[in-house]
C-alpha cells in the first residue's frame, strides 16, 4: 500500500504545499489583514441585495438630492430624517372601524383585515346599500369641508409618534386600492358617483384633515394613488405637535394618525331614471380592498449614507459598486494574465524573431498612454461592463508578458529541459507541462497588484463617463458627485466613502500581493 493511501488526503501533494504555504502566509500580519478586508468586500458583493435598502440604480430618486447620512442628525436633534413612517404599509395589522356606532337602516358598512399569499396584508371596506329606507344619515354642516356627506362610514387607522421638534419639507403618500362592486353599483353608469375613498390625517387634538378624496372610473385591479401634501395639510397634521419659542405644544401628545376610508355621497337627490330617486334604485355593495398605504416623510437626512446628486440612495450604490469593482477587476486581470502568460512563454521559449516581434508589439503599447488608449477604445466598443473588461485587459497583459518571458529564458536552459527534449516531448508539452509551473509562483502577487490597477482603471473610466450610466459603480458615483459640485455644495459623503472604498480595496489586494510575493520569491523569503 502506497504512503498516500495510508495518510490518506492529508499526506497528499497538493496538502503538504498549501499547509507549508498558509504556516508561511500567516506569519506576515498584513497579508492577513489584506485576507480579512478581501473577505468583507466579497462578502458586501454576495450580499448586496439584501444590504441595499433602496434601488441602485443612479437614476433612480428615493430622496431630495443631497441629503446627509441619517447618523449626522445626532448632531441636529431637530432635523428630521427621511424615511418611510407609516408603521405597517402592507396592512398586515390594521383593523376597519366604524365611524359611528349605529350603522344605517338601509347601508351597512363592515371592515375585514385578512393576509393574502404574497406576505401582504388586505384590508376590505365594505358599503351593502337597500332601497328600504330613505334615511341616509346625511351631514347637515361641516364648517371644516374636510368630512364625508354622511356622519356613517367606515374607515381603518395608523398612527405613529413624531419625534422631531420640526415640520417636514414635504410627504408623498402611496394609496393601492382596487373596487369592487355588485348589483346596481355594478350595472348603472353613473354608481360610481354614489361613493368615495378618502384619507385624513388626524392630530392628537382629534381634528380630521382630508388630504385624499377619489373620483371615478374604479375597477377591480390594484392602482396606485399618489398623494402630495401640501403645506396646509403639513401644518394641519405636523405643526400642532411642534414647540415653539416658549417650549408650548398646541397638541397634547406626538402621535399622529392617518384614516382612509369610504363613505356614500349626497349624489342621491339627483333622479338619473326620471321615475325613481337614487336611493331607491341603487341595491347592491360597493367592496374597496387596500393593499398598501405608505407615507414617505421628507427630511434633511436620508438613509445610511445618505442620497447623490439625483437623489439616489448612496449606500444602496456603495454596495452595489464592490459587485462593478471586483467583477471588472478579476475578470479582466484573468483574462490579461492569461494574455500575458501565453504570449511571454512563446516569446521567451522560442526566441529569435518571434520573440523580437512580441516584444517590439508589447513595447509599443507600452509607450502610448494606456489611460488615453482605454478612453478611446471605450467610447469606440460603448459603455457596457463587458466592453470595459475587453478594454482594461487589452492594456493589462503587457507587464506580465515581459515577466513571464525573462523568467522563462532562465528556465529553457536548465537540465530538466534539456531532459525533456531528450526524450522527445514536444515544444507544447515541455512549455505547459514544465516551464509554466515553475514559473506560475512569481504570478499570484503580479495577479493581485493587477488587479488593483484594473479597479482603479475602471473607476477612472466610469469618472470620465466611460462606463454604463445605469450600473451603480464608484468611480460613477465621484464622477456625479464632480460634475453636480456634490463637495463644494458640502455633499462630502458622495466623495469620501466611494474614495475610501476603492482606496481599502486597492490596499487589500496590494497587502495580500506583497505578502505573497514575499512567500513565493525565494530570494526575498532568504531575507
Amino acid at each position: 500500500m502506497s504512503e498516500t493511501k495510508k495518510g490518506g488526503w492529508k499526506d497528499s501533494n497538493w496538502y503538504v504545499s498549501a499547509s507549508s504555504f498558509w504556516r508561511e502566509y500567516r506569519k506576515h500580519k498584513i497579508g492577513i489583514l489584506g485576507i480579512i478586508v478581501l473577505l468583507f468586500y466579497v462578502g458586501m458583493a454576495f450580499g448586496a441585495p439584501m444590504l441595499a435598502t433602496h434601488d441602485p440604480s443612479p437614476n433612480a430618486k428615493v430622496a431630495p438630492t443631497f441629503l446627509a447620512p441619517g447618523w449626522v442628525s445626532i448632531f441636529d436633534p431637530s432635523g428630521v430624517t427621511t424615511g418611510e413612517y407609516m408603521p405597517d404599509p402592507q396592512l398586515l395589522n390594521s383593523e376597519a372601524n366604524d365611524f359611528q356606532e349605529r350603522g344605517l337602516r338601509q347601508s351597512e358598512f363592515s371592515g375585514q383585515q385578512y393576509a393574502g399569499s404574497d406576505s401582504a396584508g388586505y384590508v376590505d371596506l365594505t358599503w351593502e346599500h337597500s332601497p328600504e329606507s330613505l334615511d341616509m344619515d346625511w351631514r347637515l354642516l361641516d364648517p371644516t369641508g374636510h368630512m364625508p356627506d354622511s356622519n356613517s362610514f367606515i374607515f381603518f387607522t395608523q398612527e405613529f409618534e413624531w419625534e422631531f421638534n420640526s415640520l417636514p419639507s414635504d410627504v408623498n403618500m402611496t394609496l393601492e386600492l382596487s373596487v369592487t362592486t355588485t348589483g346596481s353599483f355594478e350595472t348603472e353608469e353613473n354608481s360610481g358617483l354614489m361613493f368615495k375613498v378618502y384619507m385624513w390625517l388626524i392630530d392628537p387634538s382629534g381634528n380630521w384633515q382630508r388630504i385624499y378624496r377619489s373620483f371615478p372610473p374604479y375597477i377591480d385591479v390594484f392602482q396606485s394613488r399618489t398623494i402630495d401634501l401640501n403645506y396646509f395639510d403639513l401644518a394641519a397634521g405636523w405643526r400642532g405637535m411642534i414647540e415653539d419659542e416658549t417650549g408650548v405644544q398646541e397638541d397634547p401628545n406626538d402621535i399622529l394618525k392617518i384614516a382612509v376610508g369610504i363613505a356614500p355621497t349626497n349624489n342621491f337627490g339627483f333622479d338619473y331614471n326620471s321615475t325613481h330617486t337614487n336611493e331607491e334604485v341603487y341595491d347592491g355593495s360597493v367592496t374597496v380592498t387596500f393593499k398598501r398605504v405608505a407615507m414617505l416623510v421628507y427630511g434633511n437626512y436620508f438613509g445610511i449614507l445618505g442620497s447623490t446628486d439625483k437623489g439616489g440612495d448612496a449606500w444602496s450604490q456603495l454596495v452595489y459598486g464592490s459587485q462593478v469593482s471586483l467583477v471588472i477587476g478579476i475578470v479582466a486581470t484573468g483574462l490579461s494574465t492569461a494574455v500575458g502568460v501565453i504570449v511571454g512563454l512563446v516569446a521567451g521559449y522560442f526566441g529569435g524573431k518571434i520573440d523580437e516581434t512580441l516584444m517590439r508589439f508589447v513595447d509599443f503599447l507600452l509607450v502610448i498612454p494606456s489611460l488615453p488608449l482605454m478612453m478611446v477604445l471605450a467610447a469606440f466598443l460603448g459603455p457596457t461592463i463587458q466592453n470595459i473588461i475587453v478594454v482594461i485587459a487589452i492594456l493589462g497583459w503587457t507587464g506580465t508578458s515581459r515577466l513571464i518571458r525573462s523568467q522563462v529564458m532562465a528556465e529553457k536552459n536548465k537540465a530538466y529541459v534539456e531532459s525533456a527534449r531528450a526524450i522527445g516531448a514536444s515544444d507544447t508539452y515541455i512549455i505547459f507541462r514544465h516551464v509554466l509551473p515553475n514559473v506560475t509562483p512569481i504570478l499570484f502577487a503580479n495577479i493581485t497588484l493587477g488587479v488593483v490597477g484594473a479597479i482603479l482603471s475602471e473607476s477612472g473610466l466610469a469618472f470620465l463617463g466611460l462606463t454604463d450610466p445605469s450600473a451603480p459603480s464608484w468611480g460613477r458615483m465621484l464622477a456625479d458627485a464632480q460634475g453636480t459640485g456634490g463637495f463644494s455644495a458640502g455633499a462630502w459623503w458622495v466623495v469620501v466613502f466611494p474614495g475610501m472604498m476603492i482606496t481599502i480595496l486597492s490596499l487589500a489586494f496590494t497587502f495580500v500581493g506583497h505578502t505573497l510575493d514575499q512567500v513565493l520569491n525565494p530570494r526575498l523569503r532568504e531575507r
